[in-house]
């Protein structure tokens, strides 16, 4: 699978680049709120719709199963056609996705158009490989930092606007704010953003590849979200993760099969490739799958509990939403650290920070005195931002500008199916000792937890330091072994 660049980058002023930026800001921003908007409200979407909460739990279930089959889909598919033009029909799908949920306010509505805003979750990809293709060399760390920082920025603010509006009486305006959101993405997008140059010279689509892997991976993420609720060993999670595997490996003996394949597997077995999704898949089974639990569990957990602050989910909501402010404003470091030491720099002071982080919940006050507690949660924030931005910066080194977001999309599908993982087992951690007649954790399960954190966070902390020591940046050694896939990243 060769790819080469159809034109030279465009050249652009000070004043366009700065607007260029600030689009693809806002359309990551756009993409997150729709991810997060319904996540303060689904007691009340549960009662609204006469439904039980393992059913509404759905309209998030969705969202996040048909991101996870279509995001390497729409990273080919803008190599290929042009990032900006797979991005805008993104964006419209989303936007009538907001629409068919406002006018047709059922349930069954409701999951088709949680489904269609699903699809924004290919956004990152594509915006990094378009900040790739226009953007000067230097500046691309600190905007895929920005990028991540907006990202946990607006999550926060997609909670607190939700709850808002909901209290407020109409849940359509959430779907209203999402889709005016989406409107002015894509006016800006069209306009703003340049057309893509840079694009694969085989482009042939690998539709079987696509329509094997998106259910595979929809199907195994499904069996690890219901493993809470239905058991590890249930008929359905067992059947859901079996069928899931027997499809993923269909799909991988098809993709090393064909000249043309989804994602190209060969370079993803070279060693700094390797290196790299070995890191992510590792981080995403502890620091950034207990980033989304253990804050949540231990804010808003009765303060009479041995571990626990008793706030209400209220006060948790500004904590957080504080804490994505701290982030956004600290998250720059990362790309300073990026453009200056490479990504594997700013993802091993992420992963350090997490230890620490461990550490601190390893102590009495880190799960029962509140000012301790507040400030690792909110470090946890950062920590998080740290990696993830780290992360996408490694991979933009290590591959030619024309295969960026089929890439970066690849490492965020192997980042997410981690998390759901990692997701089941600190659940099943915590849930190993908890307090007669509650759910709460014990000491002992809370700091079983923190102990599997902080091992699984040192193993990710290591890997990332040979990174480093081993050569902080490849991407000298791309452009010296040209554009072709084949060549990508060779050296050890």
């Amino acid at each position: 699978m060769t790819s080469v660049t159809t034109d030279a980058s465009p050249v652009l002023g000070r004043g366009r680049l700065v607007a260029i930026v600030f689009v693809l800001v806002l359309i990551e921003g756009a993409g997150i709120f729709e991810q997060t908007m319904v996540l303060g409200g689904l007691p009340f979407f549960a009662k609204t719709f006469d439904v039980d909460l393992a059913a509404i739990s759905w309209i998030v279930t969705v969202f996040t199963l048909v991101g996870a089959g279509s995001a390497v889909l729409a990273g080919r598919l803008g190599d290929i056609f042009g990032r900006k033009q797979v991005l805008i029909v993104i964006l419209l799908a989303s936007l009538v996705g907001s629409l068919l949920a406002v006018f047709f306010p059922t349930y069954p509505m409701l999951l088709v158009g949680r489904a269609l805003q699903g699809l924004s979750a290919g956004i990152m990809p594509l915006l990094i490989g378009i900040a790739r293709e226009v953007l000067p060399p230097k500046r691309i760390p600190s905007t895929v930092a920005l990028l991540t920082a907006t990202a946990t920025l607006t999550a926060g603010i997609g909670v607190m606007v939700g709850a808002v509006l909901i209290d407020a009486g109409n849940w359509h305006d959430i779907f209203i704010v999402a889709a005016v959101i989406c409107a002015v993405s894509i006016i800006l997008g069209a306009t703003v953003i340049p057309k893509s140059l840079h694009r694969a010279a085989d482009r042939r689509v690998d539709w079987l590849g696509a329509v094997l892997l998106a259910p595979a991976l929809a199907i195994i993420l499904f069996g690890f979200t219901m493993m809470r609720s239905a058991g590890p060993f249930s008929p359905l999670v067992l059947g859901s993760i079996g069928v899931g595997v027997v499809l993923l490996i269909v799909w991988i003996v098809w993709e090393l099969k064909i000249p043309a394949p989804l994602v190209n597997l060969r370079a993803l077995a070279q060693p700094r490739l390797r290196g790299v999704m070995m890191s992510v898949f590792i981080a995403g089974l502890a620091p950034l799958a207990g980033a989304a639990l253990y804050g949540v569990i231990l804010a808003t957990t009765p303060a009479d509990m041995p571990v626990g602050l008793g706030l209400t989910p209220t006060m948790f909501g500004i904590i957080s939403l504080g804490g994505t402010v701290v982030t956004f404003a600290l998250t720059p470091i990362a790309g300073v650290l990026a453009a200056k030491f490479g990504g594997a720099s700013a993802a091993a002071t992420g992963a350090a920070l997490f230890m620490v982080i461990f550490l601190v919940f390893l102590t009495p006050a880190g799960h029962s005195y509140a000012p301790v507690a507040i400030a690792a949660i909110i470090a946890s924030s950062v920590a998080n931002a740290f990696l993830v931005s780290g992360f996408y910066n490694m991979v933009v080194e290590r591959i030619p500008a024309e295969a960026t977001s089929e890439f970066v999309s690849v490492q965020q599908v192997v980042r997410n199916m981690a998390i759901a993982i990692g997701t089941v087992i600190i659940s099943l951690i915590l849930s190993s000792s908890t307090i007669d007649g509650t759910t709460a954790p014990t000491v002992d399960a809370w700091n079983s937890m923190a102990i599997y954190c902080l091992v699984v966070t040192a193993i990710v902390f290591v890997f990332l330091i040979v990174a480093l020591v081993r050569g902080k940046r490849a991407t000298a050694a791309v452009e010296a072994a040209g554009t072709s896939d084949d060549a990508m990243v060779t050296q050890p």
